[in-house]
Order: structure tokens, then sequence, then C-alpha cells
């Protein structure tokens, strides 16, 4: 049984699920030694579901990049698929933000999950902008794919890979 560093009493774990409490080395089983504590059925189900809406919004956002394009490039009369699917999937993020905590997720994919929110709302700003400024919409409609690329591949390591 390994020691923490410069102490010289073992750690003691609760192992996720089964409530088993004994010693262990801080990466493994309870008092096996071998791999990460098993995770939670709540952890586990609240992960696949918030990789799951990660990769529906990275989807969407590629999608409404498309309809952009229908609008701007083949028929002006498609822009309202553009102005409209934005709808579908705006609502995801804050959906994702309490199942990122759920899921026990790192700090960073919380914070990218709240600046999705963020990014969405000047989304909105920079769509209904008179000004110059309004061409920072696509800007940031790429940096929303992004971030949400970003999201989509740390939950596929933290749920997938685990």
């Amino acid at each position: 049984m390994s020691r923490e560093l410069g102490g010289s009493r073992p750690k003691v774990g609760v192992m996720i699920g089964t409530g088993e409490v004994g010693a262990h080395d801080g990466g493994g089983a309870v008092g096996s030694g071998s791999g990460p504590m098993p995770l939670g059925r709540r952890v586990v189900w609240s992960r696949r579901i918030y990789l799951a809406l990660a990769l529906g919004f990275a989807a969407c956002v590629a999608v409404q990049v498309f309809f952009a394009g229908m609008g701007v490039f083949v028929d002006a009369a498609r822009w309202s698929w553009h102005s409209s699917f934005i709808h579908v999937f705006e609502f995801l993020p804050l959906l994702m933000l309490p199942l990122a905590f759920s899921a026990r997720l790192s700090a960073a994919v919380r914070w990218l999950t709240a600046l999705l929110l963020a990014l969405i709302a000047l989304q909105y700003i920079t769509a209904n902008m008179g000004t110059p400024l309004a061409a920072l919409h696509p800007v940031n409609g790429m940096l929303i794919f992004w971030v949400a690329t970003i999201i989509a591949g740390r939950a596929w390591r933290a749920t997938v890979a685990r």
C-alpha cells in the first residue's frame, strides 16, 4: 500500500456505487491497487448524456453553417432555415451545464459549457446589429463550433476512454 508524499498514513476511500470502505493507493479500487476507481451509475449516465448532447450540439452548429451557406449562395429564400434552426438547439448548453457537474467533468469543461451560453448570447447580439460589427457574427459562429468540438472531445475522453 503506497503512502502520500510527506505523510505516513494511507489514504482511505469509499468505492462509489458499492459503499465499500478501505485503504487504497489513490488510483485503484479499494484494497486492490489496480486501475481507477469505478464511477457511480449516475456519473456514468450523466457523462453519456452529456457526450450525446455535446456531439449533437457540434453537429447542429455545422448544419447551421450549411444553412447559412444555402441562404447566401443558393437561394436567399432559404435564409429562413438559418434564422429558425438555432431555436432547435440553442437550449442544449443549458442542459449540458448541470450535467457537467453531475458527470463530474473537469472544471475546464464546465467553464467551456458556460462559455457556449455566452457565445450564443453574443451571436444574437451580432446578428441584430446594424453596424459593421455585425460582421463578427460568422467569426463568433466559428468560435462556437471550435468550443463545441473541444467540449465534445473532452467529453469523449472522459466517457469512452475511461
